[in-house]
C-alpha cells in the first residue's frame, strides 16, 4: 500500500480501535483532516512510535541499499518478547515503513 491517506486511516484505526466502517465514513465525508499524515511526516512518525511502544510494539526502521526502507515490528508482553515482524520489501520512505509495520503488529494486513 503507497503512503497517504488511505494508509493513514488504518493507522490511526489501528491505534484508536476504530471499526472499518467509520474509516469508510471519514473518506465519504471528508474527514480525513481528524487522521494525522503518519505515513509521511516524520514527526507524526515518532507520535506512532511513542504510542506503539504503550502498546508494548516496539517500531524501527532500517535502511535498503537501494535507498528505501524496511520496517521492524517487535512485540513484547509483560517484559516478556512475543514476535517479530519485519518488512519484506523497501518503500521510499521511514514513515511509510514504520507505518507498515505497526499494522502488521497489529494484524492489519495492506
Amino acid at each position: 500500500m503507497q503512503a497517504g491517506r488511505e494508509l493513514d486511516a488504518l493507522v490511526a484505526g489501528a491505534l484508536k480501535g476504530w471499526e472499518p466502517g467509520f474509516i469508510e465514513h471519514l473518506k465519504e465525508n471528508d474527514g480525513w483532516i481528524l487522521i494525522r499524515n503518519y505515513s509521511t511526516d516524520w514527526r507524526k512518525m515518532g507520535e506512532l512510535v511513542e504510542e506503539a511502544r504503550k502498546e508494548e510494539i516496539y517500531l524501527e526502521y532500517s535502511h535498503a541499499l537501494n535507498g528505501g526502507y524496511y520496517g521492524v515490528s517487535c512485540i513484547f508482553k509483560n517484559g516478556e518478547y512475543q514476535i517479530h515482524h519485519e518488512a519484506v520489501e523497501a518503500v521510499p520512505t521511514a514513515p511509510h515503513a514504520i507505518c507498515l509495520a505497526y499494522l502488521k503488529a497489529k494484524g492489519v494486513s495492506v
